[in-house]
């Protein structure tokens, strides 16, 4: 819908003798459907994929390919900076 339909039905809308209940059931009707989207957090990964990245995981630290809790601070903190020194649009 473009912005003056928008605007007609709000104005249809606020012409109907609406009692506090008929307001909120419609407020409920018209955010219900943005609520399913959002209620549900995406799956990223299958259990397969979850296993694989373990394994993975498993084998990095038998390698020794990790990193030191120190080094691990230090490029996190390394990563904080950078979003702290990007200004905000």
């Amino acid at each position: 819908m473009n912005a003056a339909s928008m605007n007609n039905l709000w104005s249809y809308i606020q012409g109907l003798s609406l009692t506090v209940n008929n307001r909120k059931w419609l407020a409920e009707r018209l955010i219900e459907p943005f609520k399913e989207e959002t209620a549900a957090p995406p799956v990223l990964q299958t259990w397969e994929e979850a296993i694989a990245d373990l394994d993975e995981s498993e084998k990095e630290f038998e390698r020794g390919d990790v990193l030191s809790g120190e080094a691990f601070n230090a490029q996190c903190q390394a990563l904080i900076d950078s979003f702290a020194a990007k200004p905000c649009k």
